[in-house]
C-alpha cells in the first residue's frame, strides 16, 4: 500500500490496524514538508508498546488513523517480518528522526516543546537550538499538568505563534493530546516524541552508538528501567508476533 501525502507517495504497511510508513527518511521529510504546506499534520511513531495500545483501544486507533506514522524499533521490525515477510528497511524512531527532520526540512519553523519534568523542555529546546539553529524555539511547558490547564497551554502555544508543537507525554497521552488540541493551537505540525526531550536534556542516557547501530537500544533501556519497560519487550512483542502470525494465516 501507499500512504498519500501530497505529491510524495510513502510505502506503508498495516500494523495493529493503522498504516505505518516504511519509506526512506528523505521521502518522509518531503512528505511532511508538502503536507504542512497544505494542511495541519500529525506525526507519530509506532513501537511495540504503541501497537499493543492500538489493539486494545478503538479510540486510540481512530486518533492515530489521522497521523502520519513512522516505524520505531526492532520489535515492530519483527512484527513486520512475520506479517509481511520483510523487515522495515529503516528505523524511523522519534528520537533520531525528529532532530533529523528539523535539520532537513525546507521550512523554517517556530517550535514549542511540551513535556518532561519541570526544566527538561527548556534544556531540550537549548539542545535543539544547537542541532537545528535555523528554527526559533518560542516556548516550553513541562508535562506534569492537570487537564484543566490544557486551555492555558493551548492559548500559550497560539500566542507564541508556534508552527510546530513537539509533545513528549508518553503513549497514548501525547498522541491523544495532539489529536484533541493541535487544531486549537494554530500550529501546522504536531509531533509525539516519547522520551526525546529527556534524551536531549541529558536527563536519561541513550545507549552507546554501537548498541543503537546493532538495534539493541531496547535492551539498554530495559536494563535502565526494568520495572517500566520489561512488559513492552517480554510480553507485548511476543503477543504482537502471535497476532501477526494469525493475520498472515488468515485466522483473524
Amino acid at each position: 500500500m501507499h500512504m498519500g501525502f501530497e505529491a510524495v507517495p510513502i510505502p506503508g504497511r498495516m500494523i495493529a490496524g493503522v498504516a505505518v510508513s516504511c519509506g526512506p527518511p528523505a521521502s518522509c521529510v518531503a512528505a511532511i514538508d508538502d503536507g504542512v504546506a497544505h494542511r495541519r499534520l500529525r506525526l507519530g511513531f509506532v513501537n511495540t508498546f504503541t501497537a499493543h495500545l492500538l489493539l486494545k483501544s478503538r479510540d486510540y486507533r481512530a486518533a492515530l488513523g489521522r497521523f502520519l506514522l513512522l516505524n520505531d524499533g526492532v520489535g515492530l521490525d519483527l512484527v513486520s517480518l512475520v506479517r509481511y515477510g520483510q523487515r522495515f528497511p529503516y528505523n524511523l524512531n522519534g528520537t533520531d528522526f525528529t532532530p533529523f527532520y528539523l535539520r532537513s526540512t525546507r521550512h523554517t519553523y517556530r517550535v514549542y516543546l511540551l513535556g518532561g519534568r519541570p526544566g527538561i523542555a527548556e534544556r531540550a529546546a537549548a539542545a535543539l537550538a544547537r542541532i537545528a539553529p535555523r528554527h526559533t524555539y518560542v516556548g516550553t511547558h513541562h508535562g506534569y499538568f492537570p487537564a484543566d490547564e490544557n486551555a492555558a497551554i493551548v492559548a500559550d502555544i497560539r500566542a507564541k505563534g508556534a508552527d510546530v508543537v513537539i509533545v513528549a507525554l508518553g503513549n497514548p497521552l501525547q498522541e491523544m493530546w495532539i489529536a484533541e488540541h493541535l487544531d486549537a493551537t494554530g500550529a501546522r505540525l504536531g509531533i509525539g516524541v516519547g522520551a526525546l526531550l529527556d534524551f536531549l536534556a541529558d536527563a536519561v542516557p541513550r545507549a552507546p552508538l554501537w548498541m543503537r547501530r546493532a538495534r539493541l537500544e531496547w535492551l539498554y533501556r530495559m536494563v535502565l528501567e526494568p520495572r517500566r519497560l520489561w512488559k513492552r519487550y517480554v510480553l507485548f512483542t511476543p503477543g504482537l508476533i502471535v497476532q501477526a502470525l494469525a493475520e498472515r494465516s488468515g485466522l483473524i
